[in-house]
């Protein structure tokens, strides 16, 4: 299962960075809302983004 995933700069709500996660669905995970998001802000850490205090994630819902 993939979802786009924004991240953003808490102050000011300036986009800093998109990541698409893919996150297995099977039998025994059922990602959520919230998995994607933690996803993404653990790899804006890896790609020194942002401190993780100043940033958040935001799935981007689909129209």
């Amino acid at each position: 299962m993939k979802r786009v995933v924004d991240i953003f700069k808490n102050r000011g709500r300036e986009l800093v960075w998109t990541y698409v996660i893919d996150l297995r669905n099977d039998e025994e995970f059922h990602p959520g809302q919230a998995d994607f998001e933690a996803e993404a802000l653990r790899l804006s850490q890896i790609d020194k983004r942002g401190a993780a205090n100043e940033l958040s994630a935001k799935v981007r819902l689909n129209h």
